[in-house]
């Protein structure tokens, strides 16, 4: 096994929960995004659903 410093495993794990961290954003961002237009292109669909 490679032996690595403490302080450059610290800094690995920043860098894959930052990675990561901001993967998700981005992804909860596009969800939003669709959603958002989905619910401004048809305003009738969800009344017919209450219906």
């Amino acid at each position: 096994m490679i032996h690595v410093a403490a302080v450059d495993q610290a800094f690995l794990l920043l860098l894959i929960v930052f990675c990561l961290g901001s993967c998700l954003v981005r992804a909860f961002r596009k969800l939003e995004q669709v959603r958002a237009r989905r619910a401004a292109t048809s305003p009738g669909r969800r009344a017919r659903k209450r219906d």
